[in-house]
């Protein structure tokens, strides 16, 4: 048996956890802690930084102005310009 729960804020779903009857969860990834690399260079260790700190269990870095249709709750996603500079950090 599992349970979900939302957290609803006017009507927006704004975060979810799904808890089973194992005590096994699972976790969002989250953006904002990703905040602190941008503007720096993406290179392995930035990128393991932010994948761990995110709580993501896949990372992928996507050129500027580049899109995927791909959509995955639990990976973060690691926008870089021209330089490798990393200009975003995002989960999806």
């Amino acid at each position: 048996m599992s349970i979900a729960r939302v957290v609803m804020l006017s009507g927006l779903v704004v975060g979810s956890v799904m808890v089973s009857g194992c005590g096994h969860q699972m976790l969002r990834c989250s953006a904002a802690s990703g905040s602190w690399a941008i503007g720096r260079v993406a290179d392995q260790s930035v990128l393991d930084r932010i994948q761990a700190e995110s709580h993501a269990s896949q990372l992928r870095t996507l050129a500027d102005g580049e899109t995927s249709g791909e959509i995955g709750m639990d990976r973060v996603t690691v926008h870089v310009n021209a330089q490798n500079l990393i200009t975003a950090v995002t989960c999806d």
